[in-house]
């Protein structure tokens, strides 16, 4: 009998998924089962929570262990009755499942079963071993799954994948099964067309099915690969088995012998040509000099020697990605200076203007690289595929750096790459998506607020930030920490040392000022930027620039659709295009951010090249789509009743919910997004305050702001909304405003803040024919009344509300209206400790009591 931890089952070898007694287990989201797969795939299945970190990002977002913990709830709940097999452990996690249960460490067993029972001379049974492991195979392993850590599993699997390929098929060989060997090697041959042990498998096949003629073709074959892609000959192998075929010879055993790799070959045979053609003492010192005042990065620089480290059977190949002026290539000159000692053959450096609008033309940049590596002049080849190849021959058998400076895509690098093991090429970009096969990206984040405050005293002298680092620390999130930023302050302080840093940190707070500030000599930031900016095409230009008009730290792509007025699959498009071009950054599954000091160059951008219209209009668009989700929160609560018949409604749907729960999530993730994209039309928009106004009575009903925090900033959201109301005409408004911030102010107890502004209202509510408003300003002003302890006015004005109340059966009536928005207040607010939920049931215990004085009078 199977016990229950037998009864799991993950698939990892393919589309993750995973079943239990039968039925079928939700996975969640793609971050969720990044954290399964390490989870699952960690030694003992044990993983710590810095290791899930690790596994999710390059580089964590401050509620990265938040998101983590939250990722473990929602596994745990999906394990049903037995979420207590994933334990919580003194340093992380532990998921009691049996190895069995994991086919991707099946695979590995069944491919370590089938490599010892071969080498023990059981080759049939070690041909089953290999069958059964491939078998578990239905598609790439790990598909869409995030993270450092997928994507290292994903290439090793595909490559042990490939690895009991070859010995499965060898295996075949040896008990005489030709013919599928031969056949089933086309297809291994077509998506690996430099591996030589491919085509002296198929060789050899061929020839002991008595297909000579087709086992000599395989080899014409292949050496026109080579001659093609390498600019070589086959290696001694393949050539011997030719020669041995022709001869009518038994052809040689069907593999490498011990010890030896295809990799090895190639490096011999590149090896014995480079000998002929390569001077001695050929040795490139190309490195400009590292930068001396470098300081920080430790963390990556370790990682990146690590991946820089020459051995293994390829290439060593990192990427350095990240956004402009965050030091990517100082970064990598540090790091390449601090390797040379493993390279002894030498290094060679080129900057390949990828960012700009002429990048370098590889053809050229590979005459420059033979020139250095000792190739006469009149000796380099004409054609851009010949010199790649007289390339790889001078760096075989030779180990060499290359830096890749600033490139554009991969079709520029690929032909600089050394092709043999031995070599390392480290690439930088701002691209993402600029990854050749084999390479390890590392995106360059912008450096923490400790490394930033450290690089900013190298820049500036370490005496400036001593003498106050305070003053240190504002000035380096002026700066948004960014590298480039924090070098033109050290230089501009250089410059005039009688200025200070205070000076500096004042000019940098004004707000039109400070991309200006951030330029000395050749250096600026908004140049660095501009670069980027100008290579765009126009509708992706127009995105970034509209969406530098939100101030959030972040947005989802909903919001950025609405902005940009299209489809949400096109918007995301152009997203990830911004993404690609370093000047966005991916914040999770479907979220963004910018770059302070790149949303300040945006905005700057759409300043000057779209019109006022254009950007006024896109704002009042979000603001009613934002408006229209806040009815759609309201009305996804059993009791929104017919709240919505008295509230204002603009022509767009908005978000839709499920249930109160998701509107609770929502408004909650979304608030800071709400308070400035409404503080934002307050200010620049005054004709659309009404929407705001009628958006925060929404929000104020719902009760959704955790904590004094967010509801300061919807206090001071109010102010604004009152002086815009103020400016204008109109009672009503004036008197909603007025009405709004009354109720926040009474939530916090300032009784004599909430008495004045709800008089003003119902001084103007008065003048307006509509009963709901004055009866919520009456009700609320005689609680607020009672509470001070002045009951007789408390019950007239509640008198007052008595006499338009109306029926709370009636659903257009004042009472059922106030009914329902205490109701909804408690529904949204119910789980938020943080908020005094006690204020809407205060209300009605007080209209109670005052209710029965009133009798009594």
């Amino acid at each position: 009998m199977a016990t229950a931890g037998e009864a799991y089952e993950f698939g990892l070898l393919g589309p993750p998924s995973g079943r239990h007694g039968g039925r079928e287990l939700d996975l969640g989201s793609p971050l969720q089962r990044a954290v399964l797969v390490r989870l699952l795939l960690g030694d003992g299945r044990r993983c710590g929570l810095d290791q899930l970190v690790d596994a999710l990002w390059e580089d964590p977002p401050g509620n990265a262990v938040r998101s983590v913990q939250t990722y473990v709830y929602r596994i745990r709940l999906s394990l049903g009755e037995e979420r207590s097999r994933l334990e919580t452990t003194q340093r992380g996690y532990r998921l009691d499942v049996p190895e069995q249960a994991v086919d991707a460490l099946r695979f590995e067993r069944l491919v370590r079963d089938g490599e010892e029972l071969r080498a023990a001379g059981r080759t049939g049974p070690a041909l089953r071993a290999f069958d059964a492991a491939l078998a578990l195979w239905s598609g790439e392993p790990l598909s869409g799954v995030p993270g450092p850590y997928a994507q290292r599993h994903r290439r090793r699997f595909t490559e042990l994948r490939l690895n009991a390929r070859v010995a499965q098929l060898e295996c075949a060989g040896e008990l005489g099964e030709h013919a599928r060997v031969a056949t089933e090697l086309l297809s291994l041959i077509a998506d690996h067309p430099l591996r030589e042990d491919l085509y002296a498998l198929r060789m050899r096949a061929l020839y002991r099915a008595g297909r000579t003629a087709e086992a000599l073709a395989v080899y014409t074959a292949a050496r026109e690969t080579m001659v093609a892609e390498l600019g070589m000959e086959p290696g001694p192998e393949l050539r011997e088995l030719q020669a041995r075929i022709l001869g009518g010879a038994e052809p040689d055993a069907a593999g490498p012998q011990a010890g030896e790799s295809p990799a090895a070959d190639t490096a011999d045979r590149s090896g014995a040509v480079r000998g002929e053609e390569a001077p001695a003492g050929a040795r490139p010192q190309q490195l400009p000099p590292a930068p001396g005042d470098f300081v920080g990065r430790e963390r990556l620089r370790e990682r990146l020697g690590l991946a820089l480290r020459p051995g293994g059977e390829a290439v060593a190949l990192a990427v350095l990605s990240g956004i402009g002026g965050v030091g990517k290539t100082a970064l990598a000159l540090r790091v390449a200076h601090g390797i040379r000692a493993d390279y002894p053959d030498g290094q060679l450096y080129v900057d390949l203007r990828g960012d700009g609008g002429s990048p370098a033309d590889p053809a050229d940049v590979l005459v420059d690289f033979l020139l250095a590596l000792g190739m006469p002049a009149a000796r380099i080849p004409a054609t851009p595929t010949a010199r790649a190849g007289a390339y790889r021959t001078l760096t075989a058998d030779r180990r060499i750096l290359v830096v890749l400076d600033n490139a554009s895509d991969t079709a520029q690098v690929t032909p600089l790459l050394p092709g043999t093991p031995g070599n390392a090429a480290l690439i930088t970009t701002r691209h993402r998506s600029l990854v050749p096969p084999g390479a390890t990206r590392f995106e360059v984040p912008v450096p923490d607020q400790g490394e930033a405050v450290a690089m900013l005293g190298r820049f500036t002298g370490d005496a400036e930030i001593a003498a106050d680092p305070e003053l240190a620390l504002e000035l380096v999130h002026a700066c948004g920490q960014l590298p480039l930023a924090l070098r033109i302050i050290g230089a501009r302080t250089a410059a005039r040392p009688g200025r200070g840093l205070g000076a500096q940190l004042l000019r940098l707070r004004a707000e039109e000022h400070q991309l200006d500030e951030l330029r000395a000599g050749g250096m600026s930031v908004e140049a660095t930027f501009q670069v980027g900016y100008r290579a765009l095409a126009p509708d992706r230009a127009r995105a970034m620039r509209l969406c530098a008009l939100l101030d959030a730290a972040d947005f989802p792509v909903a919001v950025a659709a609405v902005l940009l007025d299209r489809p949400e699959q096109e918007t995301e498009e152009q997203l990830e295009h911004l993404v690609e071009a370093g000047l966005l950054e991916p914040h999770s599954a479907d979220r963004y951010r910018f770059h302070d000091l790149v949303r300040a160059f945006a905005a700057r951008r759409a300043d000057r090249e779209d019109p006022v219209a254009e950007r006024e209009a896109a704002l009042v668009r979000l603001a009613m789509f934002l408006h229209a989700t806040l009815l759609q929160a309201m009305s996804a609560t059993e009791q929104a009743g017919s709240l919505s018949t008295h509230l204002f409604s603009v022509p767009l749907t908005g978000l839709r919910f499920d249930d109160s729960g998701q509107a609770r999530a929502w408004l909650l993730a979304e608030h800071t997004l709400l308070v400035s994209v409404f503080s934002r039309v307050l200010r620049d928009v005054p004709d659309a305050s009404r929407i705001v106004a009628a958006a925060l009575s929404v929000i104020a009903a719902s009760g959704l702001f955790a904590g004094p925090a967010h509801q300061r900033e919807l206090e001071r959201l109010a102010d604004q909304a009152v002086a815009a109301a103020e400016q204008g005409d109109d009672p009503a408004w004036q008197a909603q405003t007025r009405h709004i911030r009354a109720w926040l102010a009474f939530i916090r107890g300032d009784l004599a803040a909430a008495e004045t502004d709800l008089r003003a209202a119902i001084r103007r509510e008065n003048a307006v024919d509509d009963p709901v408003p004055f009866f919520m300003s009456t009700r609320l002003l005689s609680v607020v009344l009672a509470d001070r302890g002045r009951s007789a006015e408390a019950v007239a004005f509640f008198a007052e509300s008595e006499a338009v109340a109306g029926s709370e059966d009636d659903p257009d009536s004042p009472a059922c209206f106030h009914r329902e928005v205490g109701r909804l207040f408690t529904t949204l607010s119910s789980d938020r400790a943080e908020v005094n939920i006690s204020a809407a049931q205060h209300v009605f215990e007080v209209s109670d009591r005052l209710r029965k004085e009133a009798a009594e009078r």
